[in-house]
């Protein structure tokens, strides 16, 4: 498995310290595109980082909804038009300081896809369908369809859980 990473500094929307990217090759094998189809499915982590208000006076994970969602939009702005091939994911890790933000994109199932304009609602139905009590407290997860797998998860301490 190879990895390359890539780290961008550039201050973004509610001052994220650095972007570290990168797409990750399981296998080499490419195929023809498929359109993704089927049952969209989400797994919630219901464990790990409980993203918090700015204003908590908790040391690691102050987030809410709204970075989160600033960091889906943002990636997914960054992928758009990037072709994956079965086993190919494409991921971002957003560095606010005391808390992270994972995201990724993965194809499966034997499936090449290309990132389209899906990207920030599939991202962010783990955001939405977890941790449902409020915009606080998400601790993210995944959403599976028949060709792809789309991650969101909160993290900290230099920890993605």
């Amino acid at each position: 498995m190879a990895h390359e990473a890539q780290e961008t500094n550039k201050p973004g929307p509610r001052h994220w310290l650095s972007i570290e990217q990168g797409i990750i090759y399981h296998n080499s094998t490419t195929g023809p595109l498929v359109e993704r189809a089927g049952t969209e499915a989400v797994t919630c982590y219901n464990k790990g980082t409980k993203a918090r208000p700015i204003h908590s006076d908790v040391a690691c994970a102050e987030a809410d909804r709204a970075p989160i969602v600033s960091v889906i939009d943002d990636w997914c702005g960054r992928v758009i038009g990037t072709h994956l091939n079965d086993g190919q994911e494409v991921m971002a890790r957003y560095n606010y300081g005391t808390f992270t933000v994972l995201v990724s994109a993965k194809a499966i199932n034997g499936c090449n896809i290309i990132i389209d304009g899906n990207c920030d609602r599939l991202l962010r139905l783990p955001v939405d369908k977890c941790n449902t009590g409020g915009v606080n407290g998400k601790q993210g997860g995944f959403e599976t369809d028949l060709c792809g797998q789309w991650n969101t998860d909160p993290g900290c301490c230099g920890s993605d859980f």
